[in-house]
């Protein structure tokens, strides 16, 4: 018997390590990185080094951490002056909300920036996050509530001539739409959530942006050509802050009549404008990369 003990005894140790040895190589997988991940498939415009004044289209991939991305949605109001405007917003919402929701699923951060209609949100918890959120002061003299202008030393002029007000089609009555303010909140087809954040102003985005360790920003809404470039805390405030901004392109519309240079359809000015962005400020994606679903078309795309 003791000679079978003592086979024993020198076996239990092997096998313990053995044990161990087993449950170590398990663990491994859990050392890895468990950052949450988006692919994001996205496209910008380059010079060309083959043909003088030629650009080409380069489209890439990045992997972004979803919660330390966020989401500028901009202008999305619940009418505008001009009717065929308030018509594709209202088109536009329920795939935007869509991507909204599914943004919020992964971790992001929705900022919602219907401009000028702060009193309307005044009580609300989501307004009141984005005036408490700590102040983080912007560069030294950086202009952070100013609107942002077409800059002729870093952009060429907008492929769209955008004088008349833009609105392609006259109003109900036959006769062209007159500009006034016709909005008085964001439409209520986007939901506004419990941890989203309300402001229009340049200083507040960027608190948020700050105190959320945000890396990634993604710009959404109308109009291309006008508030998504120039508000404060819109595509080209975001671009001049160094900030990793894109645009996704099938998330927005313009403002832009047919009938004015360079006298295309309402939606091909609208592609030149989102070029436009590629090539001066930010790329773009789609909406697919956060729903897994077709990019948004209007009808009469």
């Amino acid at each position: 018997m003791r000679p079978l003990f003592y086979l024993c005894s020198l076996c239990l140790p092997i096998l313990i390590l053995s044990c161990q040895s087993t449950r170590k190589e398990n663990k491994n997988p859990y050392t890895e990185d468990k950052e949450p991940k988006l692919t994001v498939n996205l496209r910008k415009m380059v010079m060309s080094q083959d043909k003088a004044n030629s650009w080409d289209e380069i489209e890439y991939t990045e992997i972004w951490n979803p919660q330390k991305t966020a989401i500028i949605v901009t202008d999305m109001w619940d009418r505008h002056w001009c009717e065929s405007a308030t018509e594709r917003v209202a088109a536009m919402a329920p795939g935007m909300n869509k991507t909204l929701t599914r943004a919020r699923e992964l971790g992001a951060t929705i900022i919602h920036a219907p401009s000028g209609t702060m009193d309307f949100y005044t009580d609300t918890p989501q307004r009141k996050a984005a005036i408490n959120t700590p102040q983080h002061n912007a560069p030294e003299g950086f202009p952070i509530d100013d609107w942002c202008n077409l800059d002729k030393d870093k952009e060429a002029a907008l492929p769209i001539d955008d004088s008349d007000g833009g609105c392609d089609k006259p109003c109900a009555d036959g006769d062209p739409c007159e500009e006034m303010t016709a909005w008085s909140r964001q439409i209520a087809t986007i939901s506004i959530e419990d941890k989203d954040f309300i402001t229009d102003q340049g200083q507040e985005v960027y608190n948020i942006l700050v105190e959320n360790d945000i890396d990634q920003i993604v710009v959404m809404g109308v109009h291309l050509n006008m508030c998504v470039l120039g508000r404060p805390f819109a595509i080209r405030q975001m671009a001049n802050l160094n900030k990793n901004v894109v645009l996704m392109r099938d998330m927005t519309d313009t403002m832009y009549n047919p009938e004015m240079a360079p006298y295309v359809s309402h939606f091909e000015g609208t592609r030149l404008v989102v070029a436009h962005v590629e090539k001066y400020w930010a790329p773009t994606m789609l909406s697919s990369d956060f729903t897994g679903e077709a990019a948004f078309a209007f009808n009469e795309e």
